[in-house]
C-alpha cells in the first residue's frame, strides 16, 4: 500500500518542478492593445466621435427624406403633417446629438483630465 501512495506523490512532485520553470516565456501584448490608463481617453474619444458622425448622418438623412416628403405631399394634410413632424424630429435629434457630445466632453474632462480632447480634435497620422 505504501508503494502505491509513493508513486502518485512522486509524479506530483515532478509536475510541480516543471510548473515552477518558465516554460511559456514572456508574452507581450500587441501594440494595438491599450498599455496604460492614459490611452483609455483617446479610445473613448474615437468611439464617441464615430457614434456622433453616424447619428449626424442619420439625422441628415431623416431631414432630407422629410423635406422630400413635404415636397411630394401634393397638398395632402396628413402627408404634410407627417413630413413636417419628421423634419422637426430630425432637428431635435441634431440638438440631442450636440448636447450629448458636449456632455461627453465635460464628463471626459472631469474623469480623464486635460488630455481628453473631445471638443478639440486633432488629426492623427497613419504610420
Amino acid at each position: 500500500m505504501k508503494k502505491l501512495l509513493a508513486i502518485p506523490a512522486y509524479l506530483l512532485s515532478a509536475f510541480s518542478v516543471y510548473a515552477a520553470d518558465d516554460i511559456v516565456g514572456t508574452i507581450n501584448p500587441p501594440g494595438t492593445v491599450i498599455q496604460n490608463i492614459g490611452q483609455t481617453g483617446s479610445f473613448i474619444t474615437a468611439i464617441v466621435r464615430f457614434i456622433t458622425v453616424i447619428a449626424g448622418l442619420y439625422a441628415l438623412w431623416q431631414f432630407v427624406t422629410g423635406g422630400l416628403g413635404y415636397i411630394t405631399s401634393g397638398g395632402d394634410k396628413g402627408k404634410i403633417q407627417q413630413a413636417s413632424q419628421q423634419i422637426m424630429m430630425s432637428i431635435l435629434g441634431l440638438a440631442v446629438i450636440g448636447a450629448s457630445f458636449i456632455l461627453a466632453a465635460i464628463i471626459g474632462r472631469l474623469l480623464f483630465g486635460a488630455g481628453f480632447n473631445l471638443l478639440n480634435p486633432t488629426l492623427q497620422q497613419v504610420k
